[in-house]
């Protein structure tokens, strides 16, 4: 069973599901027209699927990266 939640981001919808032994999140967004053809769906839209530190760590990251914060890779 899954369950919609809200999203306060234009286009993104979030969607929170049952994976085996714990809760994910899925977040979906349009497919940008310029990344190319991967499959059928991949037309229409794009997402990623997180568990609840997954989600955390990613919201830190992004974060850091709207308070102008964000570390570079090197």
């Amino acid at each position: 069973m899954s369950t919609d939640l809200r999203s306060s981001t234009q286009d993104v919808s979030l969607t929170r599901f049952w994976a085996g032994l714990e809760q994910k999140v899925q977040v979906t967004t349009p497919r940008a027209y310029n990344l190319g053809e991967v499959g059928p769906l991949d037309k229409m839209f794009q997402s990623i699927q997180l568990t609840r530190d997954e989600a955390r760590s990613l919201a830190l990251d992004l974060f850091r990266f709207a308070e102008g914060q964000e570390v570079e890779d090197v």
